[in-house]
């Protein structure tokens, strides 16, 4: 029993910590385009297959490979707001297909490039081996992924409550006419905003690139992980996804090592998030702040 109830805790904070860095930025997004980015899954693949690219085509080193796919992010951040976020904002379902376009031409032209036998593999381990909680045995590049996750989760909060700017997108995600009126340049904030919320998934995405499986498709499954989060916490609500983070990385915990069966972790996240949404339709926090 003891065993159960020490890789459950030990996990639930593990798994929890990386669902939050992978899912803090499409909440966020929600929160402040007050957009469902349906093409969230395209920056899971070009983080690792924008990074490869430099590293094989060019032959640049591990870091400034990071960096030149960094640039590239900001840079396709950037088209897809001006090119379509801001001309499609007030016809949404235009905006939904074109944005899950995105995604899926990502997919296919890294499918394309770097096939799933090409043997795509990122070294960006922090530290090898394990470290053992009691019976809990845990890579230690999940570990010291969760702390940098709760690192740069607490500067997001730190960033969002008291600095100037930080503030000004909060009074833009609440109402973007009176932000106006006050001289908050919104569009300057809307573009700052798609390239800050890429951070916590890229540096989430590059955590797991040495425990976790490649492909060109793994952004559909890390998207799903992503809304579930952000839907069950309340959507662009940062306490609310914290929180949410830890409750699905409960449910996942709780069936693979009690129940024994890790194909259900997914099916059982979803039930998870049904049943809380029937009693809270809102999620665990409101969604219409984002703090």
């Amino acid at each position: 029993m003891a065993t159960y109830i020490e890789n459950v805790l030990v996990y639930t904070f593990v798994m929890g910590s990386i669902y939050l860095l992978l899912a803090l930025g499409f909440s966020l997004i929600c929160g402040v385009l007050r957009i469902f980015h349906l093409g969230y899954a395209y920056i899971f693949p070009l983080t690792i297959y924008g990074t490869w690219m430099f590293m094989s085509a060019l032959g640049w080193p591990l870091i400034p490979s990071i960096l030149g796919m960094i640039v590239v992010q900001f840079i396709v951040a950037i088209a897809i707001y001006k090119g379509m976020i801001k001309r499609y904002m007030t016809t949404e379902d235009v905006l939904l297909t074109a944005l899950l376009l995105i995604a899926l031409i990502v997919e296919q032209a890294a499918n394309y490039f770097y096939p799933i036998q090409a043997g795509v593999y990122l070294e960006t381990t922090l530290a090898e081996g394990t470290y053992q909680f009691g019976d809990a045995v845990v890579p230690k590049q999940l570990i010291i992924g969760s702390l940098i996750a709760l690192a740069m989760t607490g500067a997001f909060v730190f960033f969002f409550v008291k600095t100037k700017t930080g503030m000004a997108i909060r009074a833009l995600s609440q109402d973007i006419y009176s932000s106006k009126i006050v001289g908050i340049n919104v569009e300057t904030l809307y573009m700052f905003t798609m390239m800050l919320v890429l951070l916590p998934v890229i540096i989430g995405t590059l955590i797991v690139a040495p425990v976790w499986a490649l492909d060109p498709g793994m952004g559909w499954m890390y998207m799903v992980t992503a809304i579930l989060v952000a839907v069950l916490g309340g959507l662009g609500n940062i306490k609310g996804t914290i929180l949410a983070s830890f409750l699905i990385g409960f449910a996942h915990a709780l069936v693979c090592f009690v129940l024994g069966e890790p194909r259900f972790m997914n099916l059982s996240a979803l039930i998870l998030v049904m049943a809380i949404l029937i009693i809270r339709p809102q999620g665990l926090a409101r969604s219409e702040s984002l703090w």
